[in-house]
């Protein structure tokens, strides 16, 4: 997740949700005009292609990202683009800088928000963010039985010291009942109106075995802390369980190693406005 040029090599399923959701909110989009801001933007390919060409012409928007070199790798990428800038930004931190609070008219975020553990302090920090009557579209996964590997790989002797934070690493609603009335409660309480939360099962064909293998891999946080004579264990292991979790397609008989992999999972999708009056 580190690694921009890996990620952007293997992010083909974040694509295309994004490309989906963005088709279907394009509507909403279109009326976002302003300062925009997007959260956990990666190498920033999503937002150019999907959220930049469906925004208000006059709008604009910041980029952030946790991590240092994806920030930085956008930049240097989209340096030309007028409309863009990029920015550090911890979506879950407890203070959020001074001079980003209540300066976005609308905030977006595909494939970030899963990776946060307090939700709550996620939510406040948009809410925070966006002036009164802003909106945030938002898309992250609810659960991925692809996750259940990291629970069995880190109960593995071998790996284990490698992987004690592992629920760090775990999306928070991945074991949680009646996911999207709590998230709806969630938001509420906040302080958003809520004009759309829903949960839906999404697929998505991985074409081999080795496009899958890359997109595991990708934003796998657990093998560069691996001892270097355990990682291609690792990745095997890891791999297989993942593989567990799906459905395998049999393209040719003949070569028991040419199949396709149908993954399924669920995300939320949430459009939301903060009210005039707050």
């Amino acid at each position: 997740m580190y690694k921009p040029a890996v990620y952007s090599s293997a992010n083909d399923l974040q694509r295309h949700d994004a490309d989906d959701i963005s088709e279907e909110y394009g509507d909403e989009i279109a009326e976002m005009s302003g300062r925009c801001l997007d959260i956990g933007s990666g190498p920033g390919d999503v937002v150019i292609d999907f959220i930049l060409p469906k925004l208000n012409p006059n709008a604009t928007i910041v980029c952030s990202d946790i991590s240092e070199p994806m920030v930085n790798f956008g930049k240097e990428r989209y340096r030309d683009n007028g409309r863009l800038s990029f920015v550090k930004l911890n979506i879950e931190a407890p203070d959020l800088p001074e001079d980003l609070i209540g300066q976005f008219d609308h905030v977006t975020s595909f494939y970030c928000l899963h990776w946060c553990q307090d939700m709550r302090q996620v939510f406040k920090n948009i809410f925070r963010l966006l002036r009164p009557g802003g909106t945030t579209l938002l898309a992250f996964l609810a659960n991925n039985p692809g996750f259940y590997a990291y629970e069995v790989l880190a109960a593995m002797p071998r790996y284990q010291p490698y992987m004690k934070d592992v629920e760090r690493y775990i999306p928070v609603f991945q074991h949680t009942d009646r996911q999207r009335e709590t998230l709806k409660a969630l938001v509420k309480d906040v302080g958003f109106e809520v004009h759309h939360c829903s949960r839906r099962e999404r697929s998505y064909i991985f074409n081999s075995p080795d496009i899958l293998s890359k997109y595991i891999l990708a934003v796998n946080p657990f093998i560069e802390r691996m001892p270097t004579d355990l990682r291609e264990d690792y990745k095997k292991d890891l791999i297989r369980e993942v593989a567990k979790q799906k459905i395998i397609f049999n393209k040719n008989n003949n070569n028991e190693n040419e199949y396709s992999i149908l993954s399924r999972y669920y995300l939320f999708i949430v459009y939301l406005r903060k009210p005039l009056t707050k």
